[in-house]
């Protein structure tokens, strides 16, 4: 064996530089961090849950169930709950008339504040519909995107500020309320919408959609402050 020395493996007679080669080749796998951190956690979630039913008896398991039943019908009361405040706030504010036709509206604030929603809902249509439903990209604002929606929640913020500030002489104090309802009512709308791509589009579908209620509120709105008169001075 001696002219094989460093060459052979005297247990199994394999080449020492195939071995050093499959090796070096286990190393080199390429693995996604980002989706492997994501199984690996779903796994271990899993693994726990099944390890905790494991030791339960039959009446623990079917109350285990019967809350898991009460809590989703819990989830699906709050959010008709809200869902119902939006809609009857949309009706007894007619906000999307009022806003385009008071004249105490402070425009500037008021454009300002359209153009961060616009950017906000143009980031949102462009994850979840472009990379994420055309495109095929798995949560691209974890993957591709990381940075997105930090931006999205910067700009958010100040959307809110901004119209609180344009409605202000509108509403009042109550400009925050009705855009916190608003909120409220327009993610938990996403409880009765179909999963996936067509939830997803009926979601801007809705967004859009409520501009448009105006034409079907009889009324000028019954919350917002009258506009100041204006005296013109005497001749």
């Amino acid at each position: 064996l001696k002219p094989w020395k460093g060459r052979l493996c005297i247990v199994g007679l394999v080449p020492v530089k195939d071995m050093v080669k499959k090796a070096q080749s286990y190393g080199k796998v390429s693995v996604d961090e980002s989706k492997a951190g994501l199984k690996q956690r779903k796994t271990k979630i899993d693994d726990e849950s099944e390890e905790d039913e494991s030791g339960l008896s039959e009446r623990e398991l079917a109350k285990k169930k019967w809350v898991k039943r009460l809590d989703w019908v819990w989830r699906k009361i709050t959010a008709a709950f809200w869902v119902g405040v939006t809609c009857f706030t949309i009706w007894y504010t007619n906000f999307f008339r009022v806003i385009w036709e008071h004249p105490s509206v402070n425009r500037t604030y008021f454009y300002m504040a359209m153009a961060c929603l616009g950017f906000n809902m143009f980031m949102l249509a462009y994850l979840a519909l472009w990379c994420s439903a055309i495109q095929g990209i798995e949560d691209p604002w974890e993957t591709k995107h990381p940075k997105a929606i930090p931006a999205m929640a910067i700009v958010g913020f100040v959307t809110l500020w901004l119209f609180f500030f344009a409605l202000w002489p509108v509403w009042g104090i109550m400009t925050l309320v009705i855009q916190m309802i608003f909120f409220l009512g327009f993610i938990n709308a996403g409880h009765f919408l179909p999963s996936g791509n067509l939830g997803a589009v009926l979601m801007f579908v809705i967004f859009v959609g409520a501009f448009f209620t105006s034409e079907f509120i009889p009324h000028e709105g019954l919350a917002h402050y009258a506009p100041r008169k204006t005296t013109s001075p005497a001749p």
